[in-house]
Formats: structure tokens, sequence, C-alpha cells
């Protein structure tokens, strides 16, 4: 690797998740056809701007549903947690929350998914179950318990 090459994570995505990209890519290219139709009956800077807008959004999913793995293509530690995984944490108050750490651009999908730039995620990634971790949220300081880890697909 050069020195101007900088290495990268693999972009992972989940089954579901590569599913719901597919479904947005293609509302993107109906809406991006749309636009198109509309610009050869009339030009006009807002069109030109929203016709911008949608060509570089079906070129980055397209780049992102191209260049990304799955969970179960990661050569993984079964035992630290890493994206892909849902993972299991209890609060001091004795509150467990499940949740699946996913890349950020499949983070909106549901209410169970958490980017992997949230904190608790950020928290988690790289740790075991057992491991106390300690979670800087915009809200404040707090800790929480691994319990579990799983491997999804």
């Amino acid at each position: 690797m050069s020195s101007t090459e900088t290495a990268r994570a693999p972009i992972v995505l989940t089954s579901a998740g590569r599913e719901w990209l597919r479904a947005r890519l293609e509302r993107t290219e109906q809406r991006l056809a749309g636009v198109e139709r509309d610009l050869a009956a009339e030009s006009s800077s807002e069109l030109f701007a929203e016709q911008r807008s949608l060509t570089e959004q079906v070129e980055e999913l397209t780049r992102l549903l191209r260049d990304a793995v799955a969970p179960g293509d990661i050569s993984d530690d079964p035992n630290i947690v890493e994206l892909g995984d849902r993972v299991e944490v209890e609060f001091p108050d004795g509150e467990r929350e499940s949740f699946l750490v996913v890349h950020p651009v499949e983070a909106g999908m549901d209410e169970h998914r958490t980017s992997a730039d949230a904190p608790i995620a950020r928290a988690v990634i790289g740790r075991r179950p057992g491991d106390q971790v300690t979670v800087a949220a915009p809200a404040g300081v707090y800790s929480a318990t691994i319990i579990s880890r799983e491997r999804i697909d």
C-alpha cells in the first residue's frame, strides 16, 4: 500500500440492510428518471440541481452495494463485538438493552439498529462479553456491561 493510500474498513451490511438499500436505490433511480423526463420538457435550475443530487445518491448507493460485505464474510474473533453483531448490554440499574451494531447507512432502517458511530456502539466495538464499558453520550457519561454478542447475517 502506498503512502497516498489509506486502509479503509470494509463496508459491512446485513442482508436486510442490503435489501433496504437496494429498494432505496431503485426508488432513487425512478425519481431520477422522472426528473430527466421533466428536464426534457422544461429546463430549470431546480431540476438540474435535483438531477445532480439524485445522480450522486445513485452513485453512492451503487458503490455501497458493490463494495459491501456481509457480517459473516469478515473473519472475526467470536469473542469481540464487531459490526454486524447483535449486542446485549446491562446498565447499573439492571435494565438490559439489545441492539444490532450496523454501518451508519443502515442505522435508519429500524429502532433495533444502532450506527457504529453512536456512542454506545463505539463503546462496545472491540470489547468482549463481560467487559464493563463507559459510554460518553451527549446526555452524559454512563456505564454498561456487555452481556452477549451474536453474529448475524
